[in-house]
């Protein structure tokens, strides 16, 4: 009965009701678009992280490796890389698993030169690591090409090569003495992250190999058919496969290595906690002053009530109801337009062009992912507000005496 006298007091001021409801359809609705297209950026950076090379497991032989590895791959060789290959390959989840060595390196071309960091692949399975790596100039390796390179675009500029041309890359080798090659420059690569595009260089496998006089490699990567996958992955390969191995092994998931991407994702949270507050105090504020002014015109009802017998708490009761359907039915128009405008601008509109984001070398089109999750959390948010928010006019309606109220114009 609360409830139902409640929604019929909602109609006795149709404009304030209306304006109240704008202002939290409004907020709703951009908590929704916000949450969408931060959803969705964060997709897209794990994506890209993700396939530029870091690939969702990575495996090496101590702790030791992720922090100094680069430098000095040759103390953290596999004895034998096969047999993990064969083991995680077992798993349905598990698309490839990639055998890599990265390693730094002076790359010199005619009249420039620079330190680089080499990410050496298998030609023929790149393309499951490195999707996202977009070949600009020349092409893509090859299972027969040996001796050939392919530059990140802005390891390109700075040493002023162009495909077709011959580059030399010295390095330090396992013995400890200094090895030098010629190589080809096939293709010329745009990785999206301007830190990845300043530094990488990729060779294909067996000449890192040779060039390194190595026989096996330090880390390997697993590619999974889905990254929601990655947990679970992590947890059999600890827990099943490595006490059956007679060789170290530690495992990465791709968010521990990825410090770009918890940056970012560490930012947006705290973006997203700042708007939803400061939209919820102007939801407060509204929701205040709304039920003040019902509350003032409403005195003498109030008065009437509490001399026929009616109870604080009833009266508490109704505003705190008036409330709770004010918050809730600005919270569902405004998830519902906010899920419109977010189809809106997806299909109709392509997405919006974001130019490129601190650390980014290039701009995105991006699309809004409202997640059903938060959806409903803002629903519960705007609803639990706006009930808390009539508390203070509620309590303030029914202090005043019952004379008073009654006398009151």
């Amino acid at each position: 009965m609360t409830l139902f006298l409640a929604l019929r007091n909602l109609f006795r001021n149709k404009r304030r009701t209306m304006l109240t409801l704008t202002a939290i359809t409004t907020g709703i609705m951009a908590l929704v678009l916000f949450d969408g297209f931060v959803r969705y950026t964060l997709w897209g950076l794990q994506e890209s992280t993700i396939r530029n090379g870091l690939g969702h497991l990575q495996l090496a032989t101590a702790e030791e490796y992720f922090t100094t590895g680069n430098f000095d791959p040759f103390s953290y060789l596999f004895t034998d890389p096969e047999e993990i290959t064969k083991k995680l390959k077992v798993l349905p989840e598990v698309r490839e698993v990639i055998p890599q060595v990265t390693f730094s390196a002076t790359l010199a071309g005619a009249e420039k030169s620079g330190i680089v960091m080499v990410q050496a692949v298998p030609a023929e399975l790149s393309h499951s690591l490195l999707s996202f790596r977009n070949i600009i100039d020349g092409r893509d390796f090859t299972a027969a090409d040996r001796y050939r390179v392919i530059l990140a675009r802005g390891v390109a500029e700075k040493i002023g090569a162009r495909v077709g041309d011959t580059l030399t890359m010295m390095a330090v080798t396992r013995n400890g003495g200094l090895n030098a090659a010629d190589l080809e420059v096939i293709g010329i690569a745009s990785l999206g992250l301007r830190e990845l595009d300043n530094i990488q260089v990729y060779l294909d496998l067996p000449t890192a190999m040779d060039f390194l006089d190595i026989t096996s490699v330090p880390l390997l990567i697993a590619v999974l058919e889905k990254t929601e996958y990655t947990g679970e992955v992590q947890r059999a390969i600890t827990q099943r496969f490595k006490p059956q191995l007679d060789q170290a092994l530690v495992v990465k998931a791709w968010e521990e290595l990825a410090d770009y991407y918890r940056q970012v994702q560490e930012f947006y949270r705290s973006l997203l906690r700042i708007v939803r507050f400061i939209i919820m105090l102007v939801v407060i504020f509204t929701i205040v002053n709304t039920m003040t002014m019902a509350v003032l015109e409403r005195t003498r009802e109030i008065g009437t009530l509490r001399a026929i017998g009616t109870q604080k708490t009833g009266i508490i009761g109704l505003f705190l109801a008036e409330g709770f359907w004010i918050g809730f039915f600005g919270g569902v128009s405004g998830i519902l337009m906010g899920l419109a405008g977010a189809s809106f601008i997806n299909t109709v509109l392509g997405g919006i062009y974001i130019p490129p984001p601190p650390g980014m070398a290039e701009g995105y089109q991006a699309f809004f992912e409202p997640a059903f999750a938060t959806v409903w959390q803002n629903l519960l948010l705007a609803t639990a507000v706006s009930v808390l928010a009539s508390i203070y006019p509620a309590l303030k309606g029914v202090k005043m005496k019952i004379a008073e109220a009654l006398r009151y114009l």
